[in-house]
């Protein structure tokens, strides 16, 4: 299986199709669970990502893996809209490339960079699974160094009235929040969705309580994100593994 997934990698061909609201998502053989997933209702945030959706708005995928949100975003902007879809693994990357070319999205950057607290390299580390790359250490992973990004820097000099952020970034999310301090300051209409992985957090040097408390300190309300109501709750205690819903003005 590995060997057929890096012949298709190289000629850009990935042979799984996953049909999500109106949508194709394709990717390799390592995506089959993935991919499956995206098919059951409710297993996922879809529902809930499309909702806080606007035409016009903009749109930061950190973590985009092959693009499921990225193209839910690119509809849901429409053509004034604006979507940056950011990811460093490489099966990821060409799978990704792939669907937003073939659905001809036209309003979607793709940086093939991690994103953190701002420009440089950083040692990511590559998992067999795809869902748990990182530039936390893991174990079982390879390693290779990658640019990084902040979404200041990517929206620097963009007027920018409504931000949605997706953050699925196993752990390093707060050194990605801790890179958009300048859009959160001059943009008041913001969304924010965020991977919350209490182990990695941890390894990391961070806490969920702290990310909890920071979003509050600049005027966003904090939620669970509930996914067989596939809306944000009042927060567990202490807070499972799984992903924050943050809102403000919106």
């Amino acid at each position: 299986m590995l060997v057929v997934d890096a012949v298709l990698l190289r000629v850009r061909r990935p042979p799984l199709t996953a049909h999500v609201d109106g949508l194709a998502v394709r990717g390799f053989m390592r995506h089959r669970s993935f991919l499956a997933e995206t098919m059951r209702p409710r297993e996922n945030y879809a529902e809930l990502f499309q909702g806080l959706l606007r035409p016009g708005m903009t749109v930061v995928d950190g973590g985009a893996h092959v693009g499921l949100y990225t193209l839910l975003a690119a509809r849901g902007v429409g053509p004034a809209g604006f979507v940056i879809a950011l990811e460093p693994d490489l099966y990821n990357l060409v799978a990704l490339r792939v669907n937003v070319d073939r659905a001809g999205a036209e309003n979607v950057e793709v940086v093939a960079e991690a994103l953190a607290e701002g420009a440089g390299t950083a040692r990511f580390y590559e998992t067999r699974s795809t869902i748990g790359s990182s530039l936390i250490e893991r174990d079982d992973a390879g390693v290779r160094v990658v640019r990084t990004t902040s979404v200041d820097l990517l929206l620097r000099g963009r007027d920018v009235e409504a931000l949605l952020v997706k953050l699925n970034i196993e752990g390093a999310e707060p050194r990605a929040l801790a890179g958009m301090r300048d859009v959160l300051s001059r943009v008041e209409q913001v969304a924010m969705l965020i991977e919350v992985n209490p182990p990695l957090l941890e390894a990391a040097g961070e806490d969920v309580g702290a990310l909890v408390g920071g979003l509050r300190t600049q005027g966003f309300a904090v939620e669970y994100v509930d996914l067989p109501s596939q809306k944000g709750v009042p927060l567990p205690q202490p807070v499972p593994k799984g992903h924050l819903v943050a809102t403000r003005a919106l």
